[in-house]
């Protein structure tokens, strides 16, 4: 299983590359991110709203800590895309010469979400390495927080990489694009079901046109799922454990079925 695991890492060389393109754009830019909240231009652009009273202190904190967040989110996304390892098997028609080799199909498919969860675990290591030096340098959001985002993060991009990987074996060849697109619909869906009660509450606030020096019902709804992705980081890392193995299971019911499509 580890030449297996070998392999797939090997088409996702071009991952690989870009993943270290934006590693490296994401601690420049984010690192002078950080410099300028504390001194420059964007530090002094908060001022300025806090004494117009365009926004309060806390809206000022945490629309800094959502820059941040979505630069810890770019090395993590780059490598949690199981996609174009499917896309790299079904050219090479590997499926086909799959079943001469003394591997079942069970650890034909568990070496697919063994490599990009390690993938994954390389980006979560990173970004908490990056943590630690942008925490040392602002106030803006501890070193805490930024564990608990990194975590969040990695547990959504974690629940899209197995749904990714369930629709590639389901679909077949050729249909990765349409892996990608089933993954994000499930997980929309998921969300849409599970705080149905929480988008009707944005609708009505978007409806009724809410404003104000007073924060919107809408903003302190986005503020409390951003205090819930860095305090509740468990939660979301238990269901993207609970994804994985029930991927993992319906994957491999459908790999036995069709007998042979990884």
């Amino acid at each position: 299983m580890k030449g297996l695991i070998i392999k797939d890492v090997m088409c996702l060389k071009k991952q690989l590359t870009v993943f270290s393109f934006v590693l490296i754009g994401v601690v420049a830019v984010s690192i002078m991110y950080v410099l300028s909240a504390k001194f420059g231009n964007i530090a002094l652009a908060g001022r300025e709203m806090l004494a117009t009273e365009d926004l309060t202190a806390v809206d000022v904190k945490n629309l800094s800590s959502m820059a941040l967040i979505f630069f810890m989110m770019l090395p993590i996304a780059t490598v949690g895309d199981m996609s174009n390892v499917f896309t790299a098997d079904g050219k090479a028609g590997f499926a086909k010469m799959a079943g001469a080799l003394p591997i079942s199909i069970k650890k034909r498919l568990l070496s697919k979400y063994l490599t990009i969860y390690a993938l994954l675990g390389l980006g979560v290591i990173v970004d908490v390495l990056l943590a630690f030096v942008l925490s040392l340098l602002t106030d803006i959001i501890s070193f805490a927080d930024f564990f608990g985002i990194i975590i969040s993060v990695s547990s959504i991009m974690g629940i899209y990489s197995a749904l990714v990987i369930f629709f590639c074996v389901l679909y077949g060849y050729g249909k990765e694009e349409f892996a990608q697109i089933s993954s994000l619909i499930t997980m929309y869906l998921a969300f849409f079901l599970i705080r149905l009660d929480l988008i009707k509450q944005i609708i009505a606030d978007i409806v009724a046109g809410g404003g104000g020096t007073e924060a919107s019902e809408s903003t302190l709804l986005l503020w409390q799922a951003l205090d819930f992705i860095k305090e509740k980081f468990w939660i979301l890392f238990v269901i993207a454990a609970l994804v994985c193995m029930l991927s993992y299971v319906a994957a491999l019911q459908v790999a036995k079925r069709k007998r042979g499509v990884i």
